[in-house]
């Protein structure tokens, strides 16, 4: 299981360092850039897999917003057959490049996530959101196409989204903020940042704002995950929820894990 564990975590980290401006998005994706982190990827994804096996022997896995691969490539690795679909062509071009070896256990579309649900007619042993839900304009919406794409057993995944910042501690929030703007001053745009976060403040968002639209948790101020775990619980699955401490500076995710603060959550539900 060791081995198993380091092996899945690498190829999730290598899958990242492959892509085009790697620098920066490792450097704004706190579950490839810290180990530990990396790790509790690594084991969750894990454990999904193994479940998976007791229903089939080669499960078949949705990677909803497969980017880069780092949920692709580990279950390719694992023995899985993938759709992997992406609105970003050049990511999936990448990415089939990066799997040539897995054959035809690997199929893509570059499309946008519901309108592909909408049109899929299979069902999947797994379906995978990795650092996705809080791009959605309505994740519950396409929770509920999600939970009708899974086998009976089937298991919903998703990984790296921020909780509710209402559902947070002071000292949490607080400390989350810190940490965030200590890692974000150093990244340019400050003067226009500033101004989007004040506007935000004043509770004004812009239909056609790009950093608006990209940034949906800063939007609506997190993901709910309770309102997640009700939905899910409403329709048949069984629910387990980790919170842990993810940010992008590399002091702060330490002493952040140290002190147990709790920001950002993942789910493993299991359709019963």
């Amino acid at each position: 299981m060791k081995n198993q564990l380091s092996k899945i975590a690498e190829l999730a980290n290598k899958a990242a360092y492959t892509q085009e401006n790697a620098a920066d998005y490792i450097d704004g994706a706190p579950h490839i850039k810290h180990k530990q982190l990396r790790n509790l990827y690594a084991k969750e994804l894990i454990q999904v897999y193994n479940n998976s096996l007791k229903k089939n022997k080669i499960p078949k896995v949705l990677d909803m917003g497969a980017g880069e691969g780092s949920v692709t490539i580990p279950f390719l690795e694992l023995g899985a057959k993938v759709l992997a679909i992406d609105l970003s062509e050049f990511q999936l071009k990448s990415l089939l490049g990066k799997c040539k070896i897995y054959g035809d256990n690997l199929e893509t579309r570059c499309q946008e996530i519901n309108e592909a649900l909408s049109q899929i007619d299979e069902k999947f042993d797994i379906i995978v959101a990795n650092s996705f839900l809080h791009h959605l304009p309505d994740y519950i919406d396409t929770l509920s196409k999600v939970a009708s794409k899974l086998n009976s057993g089937g298991q919903f995944f998703c990984f790296q989204d921020p909780l509710l910042y209402k559902s947070m501690s002071k000292i949490n929030l607080i400390y989350s903020n810190i940490s965030y703007y200590s890692w974000r001053i150093f990244k340019g745009d400050i003067f226009d940042g500033y101004k989007r976060f004040l506007r935000r403040k004043r509770g004004i968002f812009i239909d056609d704002s790009v950093h608006d639209n990209a940034e949906f948790h800063v939007v609506r101020y997190g993901v709910d995950q309770e309102s997640i775990i009700s939905f899910l619980k409403e329709h048949g699955f069984d629910c387990k929820m980790t919170q842990y401490f993810s940010t992008q500076n590399s002091l702060f995710q330490y002493f952040g894990t140290k002190c147990r603060m709790k920001n950002t959550f993942s789910i493993v539900a299991i359709k019963k």
